[in-house]
């Protein structure tokens, strides 16, 4: 059973959050997940990698508020994206990293006439540049750094099966957003096997040509991670979300936006020195949700890979 979301839900997430050097926060690609499979791993000067990054998004548990809610429809959704993405420092202190996405969504109302849908198309591209004024060094344990992000819309928001079709089906939102981004990272031991991480993000979302505007975000995350040895890390952590309900021209969108928090485990192989190989959750603690209904994450996993120049 899921709880209410409140200041128990924010004095954890705020305990916990700063911000990592590691995946950050999120961004909505038609309500699917983006900055979170942006690759930050470029360090040093002239450091590159490249990342392949899959996630398989179930969207079927209906909630009112922080309540589970029985459905009767049959309805069962689902979002796959594929994300790759390119770190690349340009100095020490600073890198930019991009990403570029293909998003497919399918929604099956079973008590409907209108049966199953899908749609699939390339979504919104992301470019964040960083900036790190503090690294880990032998003789210091912290690492903190700033980014300033921007969401493109790459492709199509306006398919059409009969009708234009909601804007969570579309690949694409249709609209730019501006992301602001800090990370922290705390070394708990000098060769840094034991680390905290944590991220925090802003995204101001614009409106499309339809005057449809996914709400403003905020995204915390924090975990500790452990390095087991040349090849195997795990890391368990915490993720805060709030988003504003979504808009059309100046109207709020009934039951939209509101409140999650999630357990993210992951694991990851170091399958030669520069082919990393991962795999990664999203399980929901507690979400308190605006308006009488809504349908949202039943839980999502995904699989990635890393390879550095």
């Amino acid at each position: 059973m899921k709880h209410r979301v409140g200041t128990a839900g924010w004095l954890i997430a705020l305990a916990l959050c700063g911000s990592g050097p590691a995946l950050g926060a999120t961004c909505s690609c038609a309500g699917t997940p983006l900055l979170t499979a942006i690759d930050t791993s470029a360090r040093e000067k002239g450091q590159l990698f490249i990342s392949y990054v899959t996630e398989d998004h179930r969207i079927s548990d209906l909630v009112s508020g922080s309540r589970d809610v029985r459905d009767e429809t049959g309805r069962d959704r689902e979002s796959f994206s594929q994300v790759v993405s390119a770190s690349y420092a340009l100095t020490d202190r600073w890198a930019v990293s991009a990403l570029v996405s293909h998003i497919e969504h399918r929604r099956t109302i079973r008590s409907s006439q209108l049966g199953e849908t899908r749609t699939s198309g390339i979504g919104d591209s992301v470019i964040l540049a960083r900036y790190t004024p503090i690294v880990i060094t032998p003789f210091n344990r912290h690492e903190w750094a700033l980014g300033l992000g921007l969401r493109i819309p790459s492709a199509d928001d306006d398919l059409a099966d009969g009708f234009i079709l909601s804007e969570d089906m579309q690949p694409s939102t249709g609209a730019r957003g501006t992301i602001l981004w800090t990370g922290y990272t705390y070394a708990f031991n000098q060769a840094a096997t034991v680390v905290f991480n944590a991220t925090a993000n802003y995204t101001d979302n614009q409106s499309n040509d339809r005057q449809y505007a996914f709400g403003d975000e905020v995204s915390l995350f924090a975990g500790v991670g452990h390095n087991m040895g040349p090849r195997f890390s795990y890391s368990v952590g915490l993720r805060y979300r709030r988003t504003d309900a979504d808009s059309r021209g100046k109207f709020d969108i009934p039951n939209t936006g509101g409140e999650w928090l999630d357990f993210v485990p992951a694991v990851q192989w170091s399958l030669t020195d520069r082919l990393d190989l991962g795999l990664s959750g999203r399980i929901p603690i507690a979400r308190d949700l605006n308006g009488a209904l809504q349908f949202t994450t039943s839980y999502s996993y995904g699989f990635s890979l890393s390879y550095g120049f």
